[in-house]
C-alpha cells in the first residue's frame, strides 16, 4: 500500500474518534484532497504491468526491477492475482504476465502449478453468475491462445476447453458489433480501453497505422496504460513510428506512481470526483456537508472541474470528453442539482434531457452504447438524479412528462421480472451485491414501484448479517458501509413505513454495526479489498474511504441525532 492510501486510512482512524464538532474538518480534508492534492488512488495492475514490459519503454534497469518483482509476487498455486472475489481477475493477471515472461524470453517459473491453476480459474469463472471482469470475453481467449500457440502447453478439461470457446465466441460477437457501429479502434467506442486486444487480430501494415487515431490529448489509448503498450507493440512490429504522446503518457503515469508501476486506468478525474461525492448523495448526508461553507467551496470547485459536452453528458475524464456514460452523467447532474438548491449561482443551466442520449429506441436506457451487460446502479443513480432534481425545482420538474418518461423507463429496466436479489444488486462496476444493495435501499422511486422486492431485499440482508458486517464472503468495512447507508437513510426517511418489527431488528442491527465499523477501524491493518471491477479488480481507496465516511455520520458515532 502506498503513502497515498496510508494518509487515507489514517484519516478514518482519526474520523473514528473524533468528537462531533471534530468531524467535519475530516470530511473537509478528504475532499481536499480530491480537489486540490489530486487525491490519486494506488492501485498498481500486475496486468497493465506486464503489458508495457513487452514494450521498449522501461530501461533495462527497470525492467529486470519489475521482473523480479512479478516473480515474487507469484502465487503459490503457480497464478498471479487475487481470485477471493472474481476468479475472472486472476485468471486475466496470471495469462498476461505469462505473456510478457514468454515475450522477454523469461521461463515461466512453477509452469505446471500454474497451468492447473488456469484451468481452475477458468472452471470458477464458468460457475461464476455475476458479471465477468471488462473485456473478459476479448481477453482471456485470446491470451490463452497466444500463449499455446508460444509454447505453454495448457491441457484444459474438456468442460473447461468449451467453456473458453464459449466465451471466446461472445468476443467475437462483442467485436462485430463494434465493427458494425462506431468502429473497432475508435476513440468515441469503448473498446478503446481495451485495445491490446488488436496485437491479438491480424491487422495489415495499412490498419496498424490507423490506430494512433486513437489517441487521446494526453496521448494515452482509453486511459489505460495496457491499450496504450497494445498500440506501441504493434507500430513496432510493424516498423512504423510511435508517437511520442503514447511514451509520454506512459511516462506521465509511471511518474504518477512513483515509477513502482502502472494502475489499470489513468486518470480519471471525473469519476472520481463524483464517485466521492455519490455515499452523500444517496444517504441525504449531501445536506450536512453544504452546511460547512468550506467543504461547499469544495463541491463547487469539484464540479467546476467536470467537463459536460454540448449534450449534457459527462466522461470519466476530461481527456476521453467522446465516449460519456450514463454513470458520470446522472452523478453529475445530481450534484448541479444539490448545489443549486444549496443557493449557488452563476453554473451553467443543466437541463435532465442528458439522460435522453443514454436511451435506445424503445425506450429502455444503456450505460455506454454497443455494451453486451446493463449497468443496473446506472439506471439507478439516474432515478437519485431525477429524485433530487425534483426535490429541488419543484412539481414543474417532477411533473414534466418528459421526466416522469425518463422514470418510468428507468423503473421498467430494473423491473425484478423474475430475477434474484443478487443479479439485481450485482453491478458490472462492482464486484459485491453491497453495492447495488445501497442503491436500492436509497432511491424512493424503487420502494414505491417495488415494495415487494425492498421487503424482501431487507429479508435478505438480516439474514447475511455477520457480526454486524456485511459481505459477498466475509464482512469487510466498505461492504458494511454500504448496507450500513442504505439501512439508515431507509429508516429517516420513514418512506415506506416499515413494519415496527422489522425497524427495531433493523435499528439493533446498526447498532452491531457500529461496533464493527469501529473495530474494523481499530485494527492495525484495515482490510480493504479489490472489489472493484475494470479488466481486473482494483480499489478506489478515496472513493471507498468517502462511502465509509458517510456510513460513520449516518450511524451518528460522531453525531448522536435520534433516528427520525
Amino acid at each position: 500500500m502506498s503513502q497515498n492510501n496510508d494518509a487515507v486510512i489514517e484519516r478514518l482512524r482519526a474520523a473514528s474518534r473524533a468528537e462531533t464538532r471534530e468531524f467535519v474538518p475530516h470530511i473537509r480534508q478528504h475532499f481536499r484532497d480530491v480537489t486540490v492534492n489530486g487525491g490519486s488512488d494506488w492501485n498498481l495492475s500486475l496486468y497493465d504491468l506486464a503489458w508495457v514490459l513487452c514494450t521498449d519503454f522501461l530501461t533495462e534497469e527497470e525492467r529486470e526491477r519489475h521482473v523480479t518483482e512479478l516473480l515474487k509476487a507469484q502465487n503459490a498455486d503457480g497464478s498471479w492475482g487475487e481470485a477471493e472475489y472474481m476468479p475472472h481477475s486472476a485468471l486475466v493477471d496470471t495469462l498476461a504476465v505469462a505473456m510478457a515472461l514468454v515475450r522477454l524470453g523469461h521461463p515461466i517459473p512453477n509452469l505446471r502449478k500454474m497451468v492447473r491453476r488456469v484451468d481452475w480459474l477458468f472452471a470458477a469463472a464458468q460457475d461464476y453468475k455475476q458479471h465477468d471482469t471488462v473485456a473478459f470475453e476479448l481477453l482471456a481467449p485470446a491470451l490463452l491462445k497466444w500463449l499455446e500457440e508460444n509454447g505453454v502447453e495448457f491441457k484444459l478439461r474438456a468442460k473447461t476447453r468449451a467453456y473458453v470457446e464459449e466465451v471466446g465466441e461472445k468476443g467475437k460477437r462483442k467485436l462485430h458489433m463494434m465493427a458494425h457501429g462506431p468502429g473497432l479502434f475508435n476513440p468515441r467506442a469503448s473498446l478503446s480501453y481495451t485495445a491490446e486486444i488488436a496485437v491479438f487480430m491480424s491487422l495489415s501494415t495499412e490498419q496498424v497505422r490507423l490506430l494512433p487515431r486513437m489517441m487521446l490529448p494526453n496521448g494515452a489509448i482509453g486511459l489505460s496504460p495496457a491499450a496504450t503498450a497494445g498500440v506501441i507493440m504493434l507500430l513496432r512490429e510493424h516498423n512504423l513510428d510511435v508517437p511520442e504522446g503514447l511514451y509520454a503518457y506512459l511516462e506521465d503515469t509511471y511518474r504518477a506512481y512513483n515509477r513502482q508501476g502502472f494502475p489499470d486506468l489513468y486518470p480519471y478525474s471525473h469519476t472520481q470526483r463524483l464517485w466521492n461525492i455519490v455515499p452523500w448523495l444517496l444517504s441525504g448526508n449531501i445536506s450536512r456537508l453544504l452546511q460547512d461553507g468550506e467543504t461547499l467551496s469544495l463541491l463547487v470547485e469539484m464540479y467546476q472541474d467536470i467537463y459536460f459536452d454540448e449534450k449534457g453528458r459527462v466522461s470519466w475524464d476530461a481527456n476521453n470528453t467522446d465516449l460519456p456514460d450514463l454513470d458520470d452523467t446522472s452523478v453529475g447532474f445530481a450534484l448541479y442539482a444539490t448545489l443549486i438548491g444549496a443557493g449557488i449561482q452563476g453554473l451553467e443551466p443543466r437541463s435532465s434531457s442528458c439522460f435522453r442520449h443514454f436511451q435506445r429506441e424503445d425506450g429502455s436506457f444503456f450505460c455506454y452504447p454497443h455494451e453486451l451487460h446493463p449497468s443496473p446502479v446506472g439506471n439507478l443513480h439516474a432515478l437519485m438524479a431525477l429524485e433530487i432534481a425534483s426535490e429541488v425545482f419543484g412539481p414543474e420538474f417532477r411533473d414534466d412528462p418528459e421526466n416522469r418518461a425518463y422514470e418510468w423507463n428507468l423503473l421498467n429496466d430494473l423491473a425484478p421480472d423474475g430475477r434474484s436479489l443478487d443479479e439485481l444488486c450485482h453491478d458490472k462496476w462492482h464486484a459485491s451485491w453491497t453495492y447495488g444493495a445501497q442503491r436500492w435501499l436509497s432511491v424512493r422511486a424503487v420502494h414505491e414501484t417495488y415494495p415487494d422486492t425492498l421487503n424482501d431485499l431487507l429479508h435478505l440482508i438480516l439474514e447475511r448479517e455477520q457480526r454486524g458486517g456485511w459481505g459477498q464472503e466475509e464482512p469487510t468495512l466498505e461492504e458494511t458501509a454500504y448496507i450500513v447507508s442504505g439501512l439508515v437513510r431507509l429508516l429517516r426517511r420513514q418512506s415506506p413505513p416499515l413494519e415496527p418489527a422489522m425497524r427495531e431488528e433493523i435499528e439493533r442491527l446498526l447498532e452491531r454495526s457500529r461496533v464493527f465499523m469501529l473495530d474494523e477501524i481499530a485494527r492495525p491493518t484495515i482490510r480493504i479489498p479489490h472489489i472493484w471491477i475494470s479488466k481486473n479488480l482494483y480499489t478506489p481507496m478515496c472513493q471507498v474511504a468517502s462511502a465509509i465516511l458517510d456510513a460513520l455520520l449516518s450511524l451518528n458515532i460522531l453525531e448522536p441525532v435520534p433516528f427520525q
